[in-house]
């Protein structure tokens, strides 16, 4: 029962995405009602649009890059029954960098502050996917 507290964060990024993809479609939204983007760009997603659409498609696409793998390692770590406290450690700092990267890019989306996010998030998968190679070998 214990290894289902790995489930909270990954539930969190399910929110965290949700939570991006009515922002993109309101954004949208607003973009079309006020003639900035005609309808003819969703065809292929091509065109000038403002500067805040793309930021929030990007931060949307966001989503379906280094989470997946986020999202399998939850699972291969619950399929193999060897949920450690490194692993709820940086599943959490996981999910909080990716918060933290969503909301740097939606403000002031400032390069090297969202970088530095990046990494963080990245170099928990790093160890999340050591912890299980030793866990699992």
């Amino acid at each position: 029962m214990e290894n289902v507290v790995i489930i909270y964060p990954a539930i969190l990024m399910i929110f965290l995405t949700l939570f991006l993809y009515v922002k993109n479609y309101l954004d949208n939204r607003r973009a079309t009602s006020d003639r900035a983007i005609k309808f003819g760009y969703f065809k292929a997603y091509q065109g000038d649009v403002p500067e805040y659409i793309a930021v929030s498609r990007e931060t949307l696409k966001n989503q379906f890059e280094l989470p997946i793998i986020y999202y399998f390692l939850t699972s291969i770590i619950l399929i193999y029954n060897h949920v450690s406290i490194v692993d709820i450690i940086f599943t959490w700092i996981f999910v909080i960098s990716r918060y933290f990267h969503c909301y740097i890019r939606l403000t002031s989306n400032y390069v090297p502050t969202r970088a530095k996010v990046f990494q963080i998030g990245l170099l928990s998968l790093a160890v999340l996917i050591v912890n299980l190679l030793y866990n699992i070998l």
